[in-house]
């Protein structure tokens, strides 16, 4: 189960050692950009766990910082991006024995990160149409990273890509190897694209909004494949998506982001039948249903969009959109999660008490920054 902690362990010696059971083990991670039109808080304090052999699906709207979320993980956020603190804890056998790195600790550059990201840790990107080089063939680029994370010959690595093209349903690979990415289509792509993520037996797999730009028919094949393929390989998958219906089928826990923030945090089953946090709540009934009777009311909408995350509303960040604002409170106070179950965590005031926040000691939240301050990279 996902267990979110607002602490950042880096500033707190007593948290607790990662768990061998989880492969991955995020804590208070915070992503910032600096903009001349401030600092864009992309991640504001993410935490999560996910276990091995599971999938964990990340769900929220565009501009919430998931697609950053994962170039964090993978150590591939570009400047004027950052990493200001907290811990992307990765833990494998390493010779029998369990080891475990602060993948933010690790010179993204270093040999260490470089064997990790594509060869233990994988990626399948949301866009297929881009993600190859036009200039050299798809075998050329797979096989590249077959000899750079395996000990192989071109020749083995050359068979090895052969079998992975097999693998993922692409017909005739002994010829299709040689081909570049322009003869092949959208879904094709990203057929590739899945077989250079596993062709390195990967321990975790992320795939960000991998059937973006497919049509129907090739999201269903694509999404049966990685499932699959998540079975056969016994991986730990992160699935990043705006499509509640994807989590619905894949995932066995759920985390809704919002602006930077995890906001509800639960099993699959938990999430659509008993959400919790208003943000969760909204999205799930702007969701068309089939089979549903007449209605004379129009599909729910969530009013507004995500606010420029240079300039954060102040409190909680939903409160201008949200239903269930508490006047005087939401707009001054910052959530912390709160356990609402044994495995269900909630980010929202509603499950405190409005008035202890009101006559309490706690500080208005000042992480809203201004324009005018930018905050200096560290």
């Amino acid at each position: 189960m996902v267990a979110p902690t607002e602490s950042d362990a880096s500033r707190n010696p007593a948290s607790p050692p990662p768990s061998a059971e989880n492969v991955l083990e995020v804590r208070d991670l915070r992503t910032y950009f600096g903009l001349d039109e401030g600092t864009v808080r992309a991640l504001d304090g993410v935490s999560f766990d996910i276990k091995r052999d599971s999938v964990l699906g990340i769900v929220g709207e565009s501009g919430c910082g998931k697609s950053v979320l994962a170039r964090s993980i993978m150590s591939i956020v570009q400047p004027p991006g950052y990493i200001p603190s907290g811990e992307i804890n990765y833990t494998r056998p390493v010779n029998g024995v369990m080891q475990t790195d602060d993948l933010v600790q690790l010179d993204p550059d270093g040999e260490k990160m470089r064997s990790i990201r594509g060869g233990e840790i994988t990626m399948v990107f949301q866009e297929p149409m881009v993600s190859f080089s036009p200039v050299y063939t798809i075998g050329n680029q797979i096989m590249e990273a077959v000899m750079l994370h395996q000990k192989v010959s071109k020749a083995e690595a050359r068979n090895r890509t052969i079998e992975m093209l097999g693998l993922v349903g692409i017909p005739n690979p002994e010829r299709r190897i040689d081909e570049y990415p322009f003869n092949f289509s959208g879904g094709m792509r990203q057929r590739a694209m899945i077989a250079m993520a596993l062709s390195s037996n990967p321990k975790l797999l992320i795939a960000d909004e991998p059937t973006t730009a497919l049509d129907v028919t090739t999201q269903a094949q694509i999404l049966e494949l990685l499932l699959k393929l998540q079975e056969e390989f016994g991986m730990a998958m992160i699935l990043i998506t705006h499509n509640l219906g994807l989590v619905a089928q894949m995932a066995k826990e759920v985390a809704v982001m919002y602006l930077g923030k995890m906001v509800e945090q639960t099993d699959v089953g938990t999430l659509f039948s008993n959400p919790q946090h208003p943000y969760t709540q909204e999205l799930l009934r702007s969701i068309p249903r089939l089979g549903r009777t007449k209605q004379t009311s129009r599909l729910t909408a969530i009013k507004g969009s995500v606010p420029p995350p240079y300039s954060r509303p102040s409190g909680c960040a939903f409160h201008p959109r949200c239903p269930k604002v508490i006047s005087g409170v939401c707009e001054k106070f910052t959530p912390e999660p709160i356990q609402l179950s044994e495995n269900q965590f909630a980010s929202c005031l509603l499950y405190s008490d409005a008035e202890e926040h009101k006559m309490g000691e706690t500080l208005p939240d000042t992480t809203a920054i201004s324009s005018s301050e930018p905050e200096e990279k560290e």
